[in-house]
């Protein structure tokens, strides 16, 4: 018996939607330009388009492992800060990648992603996890946050990068 989940069926299609966007950039206008325009800095302290790009493989991958740990065990602490080390350590390690190796971490990163949502039931959005800065939240608003919202956020910054 196969078990309808339209909202998870519903974040999923919005992932992908963003997930397709960033792989048209990437394919198209990133291509197309001159390869140092992709490691300068927009100002301030806004990243660069392949720290974005670094940021997404490594988010895509994090949040869906912490979405599964939330199903398996409601109510513990969930997520990070800015500071966590992984997502800092990305940044430096894989900022500074060429775009063919960005685009080739990519679907790994998202097809890891898909799969863990596609394990989750509408009923787990409910459950809830604790975060050091926000508290306690529901695993629906985790996902729309730092999946959904945070996806497409970082998208709309390399399109403003270029």
């Amino acid at each position: 018996m196969t078990t309808h989940n339209p909202r998870i069926e519903e974040i999923r299609r919005t992932v992908r939607l963003s997930y397709d966007e960033l792989n048209h950039l990437i394919e198209g206008p990133l291509a197309k330009l001159d390869p140092n325009q992709l490691y300068r800095s927009p100002g301030g302290d806004e990243w660069t388009i392949m720290e974005n790009v670094a940021h997404i493989v490594e988010f895509m991958l994090y949040w869906s492992d912490e979405a599964a740990k939330l199903v398996a065990k409601p109510g513990q602490n969930f997520g990070r800060t800015m500071q966590h080390e992984g997502r800092i350590d990305a940044i430096r390690e894989h900022g500074t990648d060429s775009l063919q190796q960005a685009k080739a971490a990519l679907p790994g990163s998202y097809e890891h992603l898909d799969h863990i949502l596609s394990s989750i039931k509408d009923s787990d959005l409910e459950l809830t996890g604790h975060h050091a800065k926000l508290g306690n939240k529901t695993l629906g608003w985790f996902i729309e946050e730092f999946i959904m919202r945070h996806l497409a956020g970082h998208i709309e910054q390399m399109k403003a990068c270029l």
